[in-house]
C-alpha cells in the first residue's frame, strides 16, 4: 500500500515521497533506518492505474525500456553506484508510467532487495529474460555491459515488430479506405440517383440492377448485418483465446502463404537473437532455452522448444532436434550445430539472427512491392463499378428525355 511521507533529515532538509509498503509501522521503520525524522505519513488511494489495466495505451513502452537500459549502463559505467543511478533515472525519465515504476523500484532497492528482484515484481515492464539477465550482470559485476545488450536486443526486435507493422499498414489502410468509400456510396450517394432512375423508368443495365440490389440489400439489412459482424468478430476472438483455437490460429500464421514465412523468419530472429543474449551473458543453456521460449508468443514454437529444452535436459543438444522440426528453417540447425561443436554457439545465433533479420526485410519489401499495385487495381475496380453503374443509365435517361 502507498505511504506518502514528509521528513526532515539530520541537517534540516525536507525529504518528500512515497513508499510502498504493507502497513504504517513498515513505513516509519525504512524512514527510521534511513536516519529520517517523519514530520507526515499519511495513506494515499491509489486510484485508478489506467497502466495496470490497459498496458498497452497507458503503461511504459518497449522504447521507454529501450532508453531506460542505455542511460542506466552509461551511468554506471561512469561510475555512479546503482542506487543513486536509479534515483537520477527514476526523476529525470521523460515516461510518466515509467517513471512510477522506477520509483517503486528504488524503494525496493533502498529497502535491501537487490536491483534483479525488484525489477522481478514488474514482469509486465520488464520480461523475465530481463531481470534475470541483470541478475547475472550483479552478480559478475557487468551490469552495464548487459544493460548494454539488452538495450541492443531489444533495439534490433522493435526494427522488426516495426517493419512487419509497416508492411501490414498499407493494405489494411487501403481495404479500409475502399469499404469505406463503397459504404458511402450505397447507403447515401447512390439511393437518390437510383430512386430518379426508378422514377423515369429508365431502362437499367445488369451492372446497375446488381448495384441497386445491393444497395437495397445494405440500406434494409444494414442493422442485421451489422450485429452479425459483431457477433462473428466476437466469436472468432472468444475461440481463439481457447487453447484450441489458439493452436489453429497460430499453426495458420505459420503455414499461410508469403504471411507464413515472414512471421516463421520474425521468430526465428527473435529465438537465435534471445538465445544469443542469454548465452552471452552466462546463462546455462536450459535456463536460456527456458526464458527464450517465454518471450516467443506463438505456442507452436513454444511447444517445440520445450521439446528442445528437453533434448538439452538430456544431453543431446539441440541442434539435432531442431533438423527435425517442421517449423524452423534447416539451415538454422546447420548453424546451431557448428556453433555447439565449436563452442560459439552465442556468436554463431547472433549471425543467423542477422541473417534472418534480411530476411524479413526482403520479404516484406517484395510483399508491399505486390501489394501497392494489387491494392490500387482492386480499389480501381471497385470504384470504376460503381461509376459505371451509375453513368451507364444516364444515356438511357438522356434519350427517353429527347
Amino acid at each position: 500500500m502507498p505511504y506518502r511521507y514528509i521528513a526532515f533529515d539530520g541537517e534540516g532538509n525536507e525529504k518528500r515521497g512515497v513508499l510502498h509498503v504493507e502497513e504504517e509501522e513498515a513505513a516509519e521503520r525504512i524512514l527510521l533506518q534511513r536516519a529520517l525524522t517523519v514530520a507526515k505519513l499519511t495513506y494515499t488511494s491509489p486510484g485508478l492505474d489506467l497502466a495496470k489495466w490497459f498496458p498497452t495505451f497507458f503503461g511504459p513502452k518497449r522504447r521507454d525500456v529501450i532508453i531506460f537500459s542505455s542511460q542506466l549502463a552509461n551511468l554506471i559505467e561512469s561510475g555512479v553506484p546503482v542506487l543513486p543511478a536509479m534515483e537520477l533515472m527514476a526523476g529525470e525519465i521523460s515516461s510518466q508510467s515509467l517513471r512510477k515504476v522506477l520509483r517503486e523500484i528504488v524503494e525496493d532497492i533502498r529497502q535491501g532487495n537487490s536491483i534483479s528482484l525488484a525489477m522481478a515484481k514488474h514482469d509486465d515492464v520488464f520480461p523475465p529474460f530481463y531481470h534475470r539477465m541483470i541478475r547475472v550482470g550483479e552478480q559478475t559485476g557487468n551490469l552495464d555491459q548487459v544493460l548494454r545488450q539488452l538495450a541492443t536486443h531489444m533495439e534490433k526486435e522493435e526494427k522488426v515488430k516495426k517493419d512487419i507493422r509497416g508492411a501490414m499498414t498499407y493494405p489494411a489502410v487501403i481495404l479500409l479506405l475502399a469499404f469505406g468509400v463503397v459504404m458511402i456510396l450505397l447507403n447515401f450517394s447512390l439511393p437518390p440517383l437510383l430512386q430518379l432512375y426508378n422514377e423515369f423508368e429508365a431502362e437499367l443495365p445488369w451492372p446497375t440492377r446488381f448495384l441497386m440490389g445491393v444497395s437495397s440489400f445494405f440500406l434494409q439489412y444494414r442493422l442485421y448485418l451489422l450485429l452479425g459482424l459483431i457477433i462473428l468478430v466476437g466469436i472468432i476472438i472468444l475461440y481463439v483465446r481457447f487453447p484450441r483455437g489458439k493452436r489453429q490460429l497460430h499453426r495458420l500464421l505459420l503455414k499461410a502463404p508469403v504471411l507464413g514465412k515472414i512471421n516463421t523468419f520474425g521468430n526465428v530472429v527473435r529465438f537465435s537473437r534471445t538465445l544469443a543474449t542469454l548465452l552471452r551473458a552466462g546463462l546455462q543453456i536450459t535456463e536460456s532455452m527456458e526464458l527464450t521460449r517465454q518471450t516467443l508468443q506463438n505456442v507452436i514454437l513454444k511447444e517445440e522448444i520445450e521439446k528442445l529444452r528437453q533434448e538439452t535436459f538430456q544431453g543431446r543438444g539441440i541442434s539435432g532436434p531442431l533438423a527435425q522440426s517442421p517449423y524452423f528453417p534447416h539451415m538454422l540447425s546447420q548453424v546451431v550445430r557448428v556453433g555447439e561443436e565449436t563452442g560459439t554457439l552465442d556468436t554463431h545465433l547472433e549471425t543467423t539472427a542477422a541473417f534472418y533479420e534480411e530476411e524479413v526485410d526482403r520479404s516484406l519489401e517484395n510483399l508491399t512491392t505486390l501489394l501497392e499495385p494489387a491494392m490500387i487495381i482492386f480499389v480501381g475496380i471497385i470504384v470504376g463499378f460503381v461509376a459505371i453503374s451509375v453513368i451507364l443509365p444516364m444515356y438511357s435517361l438522356l434519350g427517353q428525355i429527347r
